[in-house]
C-alpha cells in the first residue's frame, strides 16, 4: 500500500512494477532492475530518495544463483542482507541524478540468466490443489508438537528462548494439508485451465503453470536463449 511519498511502497507484485516503473521505482535505479529483469532475476524492493545506500533486494533466485551469491557474500559487502531479503548494496547517496547503474551492473553481470523460479510458477499439484476442488484434506506428516517448555527448566535464557520458539514454530503447522484427489476431478487439467485466468500460461513439457504471461513469457524466452528443450 502506497504512502503520499514517491516510491514509498511495500512489497507490490511484479508484473505491477513493470507495468508502471515509474510509479514505483525511483528514476536512478530503473536501468538496473531492468536488467535484472532481462535475466529473470526478478525484484523485492529497493532504495528510496531517504535511504543512506543504494539497494535492491532481489525475489528468488535459482540454486545456481544462490550459489554463487552466497559465495560473493562472504569475500563482499556489498552482496548480503537487504531490506525484506537479501540483494546488492553499494555506498551511494541516493539522490537525483546520482547515477547507480554502473555499480550495480558491475554486481548484475556477475550472475548467468535464470529460468522463472518459484515466485512465477505454480506445479499442476499446486494449481489442483489451490484453484479447483480437486483435493482432500489430510493429517500432516510434519505436525509433531513439541511440549512446551518451562523456564524452571533451563539454566542458559539464551537456550530458553531457542526451545520456546522452536515449540512455537511445531503448533503453528497447520494440522492437516491438501492432497490432489484425481477422484474428484470431472474434466481434464487443460480443460480446468481454459475456463480459468491460467489459460494459456501452461508449458506441458515442464509441467509448469505461469501466474500471469509476463512470468510465461520470461520462461519462454529463457528457453529460447539457452536452447533448452524438455521431452515427456
Amino acid at each position: 500500500m502506497a504512502t503520499n511519498h514517491a516510491y514509498q511502497y511495500s512489497v507490490v507484485d511484479m508484473k505491477t512494477v513493470c507495468d508502471d516503473i515509474d510509479e514505483y521505482i525511483i528514476p536512478e535505479n530503473q536501468e538496473a532492475c531492468k536488467l535484472l529483469w532481462s535475466k529473470n532475476i526478478f525484484t523485492l524492493m529497493c532504495n528510496n530518495y531517504d535511504n543512506e545506500d543504494s539497494w535492491i533486494t532481489l525475489s528468488c533466485l535459482s540454486e545456481e544463483n544462490k550459489k554463487l551469491f552466497d559465495e560473493l557474500a562472504l569475500k563482499d559487502k556489498r552482496f548480503g542482507r537487504t531490506w525484506g531479503g537479501i540483494g546488492f548494496k553499494i555506498p551511494i547517496k541516493p539522490g537525483k541524478g546520482n547515477d547507480t547503474y554502473e555499480a550495480f551492473k558491475e554486481l548484475i553481470d556477475l550472475f548467468p540468466m535464470q529460468d522463472v523460479q518459484k515466485d512465477g510458477y505454480m506445479t499442476v499439484d499446486e494449481y489442483l490443489m489451490n484453484y479447483t476442488n480437486c483435493y482432500k484434506m489430510v493429517p500432516n506428516p510434519n505436525f509433531r508438537p513439541l511440549q512446551k517448555p518451562r523456564p524452571s527448566e533451563y539454566e542458559d535464557p539464551v537456550l530458553y528462548s531457542k526451545a520456546f520458539f522452536a515449540y512455537v514454530d511445531s503448533v503453528s503447522l497447520p494440522r492437516e494439508i491438501r492432497v490432489v484427489d484425481e477422484s474428484k476431478m470431472e474434466k481434464t487439467l487443460e480443460e480446468y485451465l481454459a475456463t480459468s485466468k491460467f489459460a494459456g500460461l501452461y508449458d506441458q513439457d515442464d509441467g509448469k503453470i505461469f501466474y500471469n504471461k509476463m512470468y510465461y513469457n520470461a520462461h519462454l524466452r529463457y528457453k529460447e536463449i539457452n536452447n533448452v528443450h524438455s521431452f515427456k
